[in-house]
């Protein structure tokens, strides 16, 4: 793989920040596994939250795709906690389909592909983009609420496999009501418009859409450090989201370096994460991608602690009953013990 390649990223995700980074010998991946067995477990009690008309499938329609942007254990795990989700809707030209979505109650993320079902329409399929509306009247949020990322190891001639990620609260979501995300392609011209539907062009991204989840469908944690951040641990990621989080919250922090994130086990054992990696850090808004000795991982890192918009995606899963805390910069957020 060359270095164009790792660049293929959407735009909406900082070229600059895609680092290749290599990953640990066979030997000590087997040892580190004894240490913490990286499966997503969903307690028999919670059950799986899927909008209406969504099929819950067992086995991931897009496979190989998905193991870019969760590896080839993430995906096992996936199937067997029935996570694949399946929604599928085209229209003649292009189909989707939302391969898996997960929810731990601050975002919500999974990955969705587009596949062109005419000749014409495989130039259209990197060129959609998207807005959230209410299902219930259409009205739409005045910002999309979601990122997405492409790399380039999840295309092929026809058909593209996207990571997504949704933040389920802020000041002007009404997180009562269920959303939606629409497909369409922009219009670019010059000069002023008064309806963004005149920048809208829905010739091939008629009917594509998908409904968001809004309940937890994977078990969490909640860790908090000594002075009260808190933190929430999920099989996916580590995050926090306060309700009243706008869009240019961020701006107001400085850059954050994370250069350490060790994660610690019930039974006290530490596992450090970035140095089973080879990664010395990472900046906020960044990415990491590996495919060295079928250990796929894709990381990502936006956000800032103290925002209250922090989101730091492991690019597997990790067995979150298994994990009493995570230690960032030498700073342990660990979960409360309940005292009997």
């Amino acid at each position: 793989m060359n270095e164009q390649e790792y660049m293929n990223i959407t735009s909406k995700i900082d070229e600059k920040y895609v680092v290749e980074y290599k990953v640990i010998e066979a030997k000590r991946n087997i040892t580190l596994r004894k240490r913490i067995r990286t499966a997503i477990v969903v307690a028999a009690a919670l059950a799986v939250m899927v909008p209406v008309s969504v099929i819950a499938y067992s086995k991931l329609t897009h496979r190989d795709k998905v193991s870019v942007y969760y590896s080839e254990e993430g995906v096992r795990n996936i199937e067997e906690n029935m996570l694949a989700n399946g929604f599928t809707v085209e229209n003649g030209k292009i189909r989707l389909t939302v391969d898996t979505m997960m929810c731990d109650g601050n975002y919500v993320e999974g990955v969705y592909t587009l596949t062109a079902l005419t000749e014409d329409a495989k130039e259209h399929l990197d060129t959609h983009s998207y807005y959230r509306s209410y299902i219930d009247n259409g009205d739409e949020l005045w910002v999309s609420f979601m990122t997405e990322s492409m790399l380039s190891e999840a295309r092929t001639e026809n058909e593209i496999s996207y990571s997504f990620r949704c933040p389920m609260r802020a000041s002007i979501i009404d997180d009562s009501r269920s959303t939606r995300i629409k497909f369409f392609e922009d219009i670019y011209y010059n000069g002023f418009y008064d309806d963004p539907d005149d920048l809208r062009d829905y010739t091939y991204y008629e009917g594509i859409y998908f409904d968001l989840i809004s309940e937890p469908n994977v078990p969490t944690k909640t860790l908090r450090s000594e002075d009260g951040t808190e933190l929430t641990l999920s099989p996916f990621s580590l995050n926090n989201l306060d309700k009243y989080w706008d869009i240019y919250l961020n701006e107001r922090y400085a850059e954050e370096m994370i250069e350490s994130v060790v994660f610690i086990t019930t039974d006290g054992e530490r596992y450090d994460f970035f140095a089973d990696l080879g990664i010395s850090g990472m900046f906020s808004a960044s990415n990491y991608f590996s495919s060295e000795f079928g250990k796929d991982l894709y990381l990502e890192l936006e956000g800032h602690i103290a925002s209250g918009n922090f989101n730091f995606r492991f690019g597997t899963a990790f067995d979150v009953e298994n994990i009493s805390g995570v230690e960032i910069n030498g700073v342990a957020y660990m979960e409360e013990k309940n005292e009997e």
